[in-house]
């Protein structure tokens, strides 16, 4: 059944207004009225609605059976520098098919990167759009939270009493991961990696972190690339937080 985004599932009939989704209804699958179709809002609740009006501006829906699942209590966080290219979009999409909570893209002194304003808004929105995609292919019931573009300093504001925060670090005293992640990671709120980028964290960046409450780590024997190492760490503490 194909599916869709509609933001407001709390009453009996729901409206698509995303012009890309009436594009992809409408003109790509070519959908007409009485058919069923998936919506899922971005927060938790799926429907099986019927289309029941069709336009250039809005697709109607009845709703038909809903259902709102619970969320997992501890959230995956990850702040992850910006590297190269579109691996940044890369990056989105499968940690988002990975059941990542929250993305915060990070500049650090070593972000190579640069963007202008104008640039930052039209990242914003491809950014966006990627979640999208990428949570309706997996069919997850949520939608991942995309923060703006951030310094390191300003995301280990997101740490909390009950909170882990990890940064991955080529330097230094680290811990195995395995052994921070599985001690007690159900009973926090939420967990954090800090990735950085090319060349790595600088080490005032590290000890910034420290002080903040990061525990370094390492991330294995190797040297693992960017977008490499932002999405072993989400699907490793997924698979701990849902078995």
């Amino acid at each position: 059944m194909n599916r869709f985004l509609c933001r407001n599932l709390k009453k009996e009939t729901c409206e698509i207004l995303d012009k890309k989704e009436i594009h992809h209804l409408k003109d790509v699958l070519r959908l007409k009225k009485g058919k069923n179709i998936s919506i899922f809002d971005g927060y938790n609740t799926t429907a099986v609605g019927k289309i029941i009006e069709i336009s250039n501006k809005s697709i109607k829906v009845k709703i038909l059976e809903k259902t709102t699942k619970q969320r997992n209590k501890t959230l995956i966080i990850l702040a992850c520098a910006i590297p190269k290219k579109s691996k940044f979009e890369f990056i989105i999409e499968k940690c988002t098919e990975l059941g990542i909570d929250e993305i915060i893209p990070l500049k650090t002194k070593r972000t190579e990167v640069k963007l202008s304003e104008d640039k930052l808004k039209k990242k914003a929105i491809r950014f966006e759009n990627v979640s999208i995609n990428a949570s309706k292919q997996s069919k997850r019931t949520t939608l991942p939270k995309i923060h703006p573009i951030s310094t390191l300093n300003n995301s280990l504001k997101h740490l909390t009493e009950n909170s882990i925060g990890l940064i991955g670090s080529l330097e230094g005293m680290r811990k195995n991961l395995r052994d921070v992640v599985t001690k007690d990671l159900k009973s926090k709120d939420k967990i954090i990696f800090f990735i950085g980028p090319e060349g790595d964290f600088t080490t005032d960046e590290v000890s910034s972190a420290i002080k903040s409450g990061c525990i370094p780590v390492s991330l294995g024997k190797t040297t693992l690339k960017v977008d490499t190492a932002a999405i072993s760490v989400v699907s490793f503490s997924n698979f701990i937080i849902n078995t």
